[in-house]
């Protein structure tokens, strides 16, 4: 697959008889797309032999009489291209199988609950559990579009192109948008899947996620499921699909249900829709049920299903944590990675869009200070970013490992006699946007405080 970093290569398969199948996704779309070629060409060919023999019988000269042989020939063709579509079938499954999620052992705050089944024919669902750092883990869940080994080497060229792309980005959408602009170029013309992607940080419990099509998961908490939608498009088959990206307080205790739509063939109704909410009622009415219970059962109601089924189930152990700490390197490239754990929590908490571009603008100005004039540019010293909001108030500390400065020696640039200045339009920036900021006695860290804008009314 082109432009994925090389990261992560497909297991190797064989068929039945042993021999070796190509492990890379494109060499096994070229060799589907010729295999089908030939039995249409076969397929085709039959049909028109045996439309011309039986619309002229009488006229089949002893030359077209040999026409039987051909046919015999193509016939004998036709079968041996369905016993390597049937083996390609066998491939698919195995594909499937071998791309199951590992838990990582780290994760031992969330408790998963994974189940699979079968249908009759192979499809491309999937999911995955990435743990992308020490606090944060992605949940993905997607269904490729088509049936087969299309559908498998698909669901395999996503898989890997959503764990290259979550290596170094916190973001679902940016992660999203990713994924589809290399679908967009590796995979077949008329090829696209769903898929919903949820980014949880494990100390504040925020869930940050991205539905593109996909079936509406759910969090069950207190009798209640809340559904996790967005507006979005599929992915690998427009270039500006629109994702949207939203965000959700988790607390200790609440289930994140996600599944693929071979599930609400188990809620028969008139559409989807309808579908959907059976199952939400569903969960409301069994949401006091272990998580791993919870998918069982309903991975139980399906028999056997037409086409192939996903369930991913976790439960939140962990407690919301009241203060976080980020520590990244003295490198301007670290700071999308502040800010994709901190502004989420504010966008969550309601602090509105203008208070968090406020925000964002004092952190950036924070943070690179820190790098470039507490630090001077040494990728070897740290730069430590604590987080920490209750119902009133944010309050954000950027600390340096510099020798320090003292703030009242900052000249002001606002002053007639520094407006050519270069030095001191940071922190005048950071004293216009934010609502307090303190210093610590040696000058190497900043705290800033914004108030909600509910508290600040009152103020």
């Amino acid at each position: 697959m082109k432009d994925m970093g090389g990261a992560e290569k497909l297991p190797e398969l064989q068929d039945p008889d042993g021999e070796s199948l190509p492990s890379d996704p494109a060499e096994l779309r070229r060799r589907l797309l010729e295999l089908t070629r030939q039995l249409r060409r076969a397929q085709a060919r039959i049909q028109a032999l045996e439309t011309g023999i039986k619309e002229s019988p009488a006229s089949v000269t002893p030359l077209a009489r040999g026409s039987d042989n051909e046919m015999r020939l193509l016939s004998e063709q036709l079968e041996r291209q369905a016993m390597l579509l049937e083996r390609d079938e066998q491939v698919a499954r195995e594909l499937q199988r071998s791309l199951r999620p590992v838990i990582d052992e780290q994760l031992e705050g969330i408790r998963f609950a994974l189940q699979t089944r079968p249908g009759t024919r192979v499809g491309g669902d999937f999911y995955d559990i990435i743990n992308l750092s020490d606090n944060f883990v992605a949940f993905l869940i997607a269904d490729v579009s088509g049936y087969g080994l299309p559908a498998a080497v698909i669901m395999a060229t996503g898989r890997l192109a959503f764990r290259t792309y979550a290596a170094n980005e916190l973001r679902p959408r940016t992660i999203m948008e990713n994924v589809n602009r290399a679908m967009l170029r590796s995979t077949l013309a008329g090829h696209y899947m769903t898929a919903f992607l949820g980014v949880l940080d494990t100390e504040l419990l925020t869930l940050q996620y991205v539905n593109a099509s996909h079936c509406c998961p759910f969090v069950v908490r207190d009798g209640e499921a809340v559904p996790l939608d967005t507006e979005g498009l599929f992915v690998g088959m427009f270039e500006d699909p629109q994702y949207e990206e939203k965000g959700m307080q988790l607390e200790q205790h609440d289930r994140l249900f996600l599944y693929t739509d071979g599930v609400l063939s188990s809620f028969s109704a008139a559409d989807r829709r309808e579908s959907e909410k059976r199952l939400e009622k569903h969960l409301m009415e069994n949401g006091h049920l272990p998580i791993e219970s919870l998918v069982e059962q309903l991975a139980g109601m399906m028999e056997e299903p037409e086409d192939d089924v996903a369930l991913l189930g976790a439960e939140i152990l962990l407690e919301k944590a009241q203060r976080k700490t980020i520590v990244i390197s003295s490198l301007p490239s670290e700071l999308p990675h502040v800010e994709s754990a901190i502004l989420p929590v504010l966008e969550n908490k309601g602090y509105g869009e203008r208070n968090i571009f406020a925000v964002k603008l004092a952190l950036e100005e924070a943070v690179i200070n820190a790098i470039k004039h507490g630090n001077e540019l040494d990728d070897t010293k740290k730069v430590a970013v604590s987080f920490f909001v209750d119902d009133d108030r944010a309050m954000i500390s950027v600390g340096d490992e510099g020798e320090g400065f003292d703030p009242d020696e900052v000249p002001d640039p606002t002053a007639e006699e520094n407006l050519l200045a270069s030095s001191g339009r940071g922190l005048a920036l950071i004293r216009a946007y934010m609502d307090e900021i303190r210093f610590n006695e040696d000058g190497t860290e900043i705290t800033m405080i914004k108030h909600a804008p509910w508290a600040a009314a009152s103020r």
